[in-house]
């Protein structure tokens, strides 16, 4: 017979092996997972009147519902992980002051500029690719009196364009793996900053140059958009070539990953299922999900995040190195 320790570690075993739908299940409805429980099993179709599992993704990612379970999951006003120690530790090399002007891409909900706004007394623009988002972000800095400090707007990554010079910095937080031409962005980057201006961002990147696999391949197929994550020596390839001085790149990939496996664990642990009802299941399941596959990836080595930071190099000097 096994021992009482043994058995706890084969339904650990179980549930670490099980997908997240079946994990989700079993918690949902209120029994254990085992080992002979964890092949795939069909999910009964979500009925009227009663709270039910929904898997199908909704016709429009940013619902209210879905808008309203990011907050809690991540924080105020945040769409992913890393609060507000985290956003300003990793602005701190910018040695931002009121007297700056700094952009936000990919700003969500706003969160990291009123955070960023506040603290440092910084003039901070979101630019969001999402509409919804961009709305609710607006609407949330006007309620917080940082409406003209720290407004957002909707823009699209592909084609923005921004009057040369007119920002201080820059800093963006898992967004440009999101976008496809990112030579483009980095070079709309680079027009943007003044002289001396400073990039900072954090992205999800391949582990080389064409890397590939199965399970990035249908990772691609599962998220929102069409990710086409770069490998970090491409980005210092093309900032280097674009005149920016790397300073900074630093892998944090399992700072990341143990952020986002806290957050949604503490989520879990304090959420009230009576109080869910079917749009917001539907949201919790597709955003869990979305998450779970990534930190697949991240465990893998599939994917990696990293930390860059870079400062346009001055005209003056470019002249100098002749």
């Amino acid at each position: 017979m096994a021992s009482l320790d043994e058995a706890t570690k084969t339904k650990a075993s179980a549930k670490a092996k099980a997908p997240f739908r079946e994990r989700f299940k079993a918690w949902w409805e209120g029994y254990e997972l085992v080992p002979d429980q964890i092949e795939p099993v069909a999910v009964p179709a979500a009925e009227e009147d009663d709270v039910k599992l929904r898997y199908e993704a909704s016709a429009e990612r940013w619902t209210q519902s879905r808008i309203d379970l990011v907050q809690k999951v991540w924080g105020d006003g945040l769409t992913g992980p890393g609060g507000m120690e985290r956003i300003l530790e990793m602005v701190k090399p910018l040695d931002l002051t009121p007297a700056m002007s700094v952009l936000d891409l990919g700003a969500g909900l706003g969160g990291a500029a009123r955070i960023v706004a506040d603290h440092f007394g910084t003039w901070v623009t979101g630019f969001e690719a999402d509409r919804p988002l961009a709305e609710a972000g607006m609407e949330a800095s006007t309620k917080a009196g940082l409406g003209k400090k720290a407004p957002v707007e909707g823009f699209d990554p592909e084609n923005f364009e921004v009057k040369p010079k007119s920002y201080d910095s820059v800093f963006s937080k898992e967004f440009f793996f999101t976008v496809q031409n990112k030579e483009r962005l980095l070079r709309q980057i680079e027009l943007i900053l003044k002289d001396q201006g400073q990039i900072m961002f954090t992205d999800f990147v391949l582990p080389e140059p064409d890397h590939s696999s199965p399970a990035l391949d249908a990772w691609c197929a599962a998220e929102p958009g069409e990710p086409a994550p770069w490998a970090m020596e491409t980005y210092v390839t093309a900032l280097s070539a674009k005149k920016m001085d790397v300073r900074i790149s630093e892998d944090i990939t399992e700072e990341t990953r143990t952020l986002i496996s806290q957050a949604w664990a503490t989520y879990m642990a304090g959420v009230n299922r009576s109080d869910l009802d079917n749009a917001s299941v539907s949201a919790m399941v597709e955003e869990a999900e979305l998450w779970a596959r990534r930190v697949k990836l991240l465990e893998s080595g599939d994917l990696k995040v990293y930390r860059v930071h870079a400062i346009k190099i001055q005209a003056a000097n470019l002249l100098s190195d002749w």
